[in-house]
């Protein structure tokens, strides 16, 4: 019996140790982080000693010379960006495009789920959007809020918005101003003053 629970905790001891040993062997983000900058700063005095090269001994060609730095510089700057997908900020939250009629604009807003709920207003000339994304990955969910404000078109009348949805996307038709709502600035008329006899003449 005590064999038996020798050989268990001896068993259970080596299962312990085999997790750890490989959970430390799995490099952290601020290990890959480091790397890249490493990488980065690399790059940057491989182009500093190229381009002295260049100016002071005249060598290598000018087509050739950044050709090779131009292609790690890319992949680097899409290691860099691969991850960013699992951050919900960065990620966009709602689609919209504008289109011209001959009556008008139209804003065509596209949620990012079909059941995402958009809050949005027309205030003061300003559209307002306001709402919520949940973003999903192997660790969790992430929610935020967010709040986006922009102008109304200035050859288009905000009062008169009309709001509309069709097949997933809400619409905003804003009317064009008509020739009496347009403002003017007023044109400054300028006159010549008259001639004094303290004039002094050139």
């Amino acid at each position: 019996m005590k064999r038996m629970y020798v050989t268990l905790g001896v068993m259970f001891l080596l299962v312990v140790w085999a997790i750890s040993c490989l959970a430390q062997n799995k490099p952290s983000v601020s290990d890959t982080r480091a790397d890249q900058i490493q990488k980065r700063l690399q790059l940057r005095e491989e182009i500093h000693r190229r381009m002295m090269d260049k100016l002071m001994n005249g060598n290598g060609s000018d087509e050739d010379m950044f050709k090779d730095l131009e292609k790690m510089a890319e992949e680097m700057m899409n290691e860099s960006f691969s991850g960013m997908d699992s951050f919900a900020p960065t990620t966009s939250n709602f689609q919209m495009e504008w289109t011209e009629t001959a009556g008008g604009r139209t804003l065509a807003i596209t949620p990012k789920t079909p059941e995402q709920k958009l809050d949005i207003n027309v205030n003061n000339g300003m559209i307002t959007i306001k709402g919520s994304a949940e973003q999903k990955s192997q660790y969790g969910s992430t929610i935020s809020e967010f709040n986006n404000s922009f102008n109304v078109p200035g050859d288009c009348d905000p009062t008169k918005v009309k709001m509309d949805q069709k097949e997933g996307k809400i619409l905003l038709n804003f009317p064009f101003r008509t020739a009496k709502t347009i403002q003017k600035k007023p044109v400054d008329q300028r006159k010549p003053l008259p001639k004094s006899e303290d004039d002094v003449v050139i």
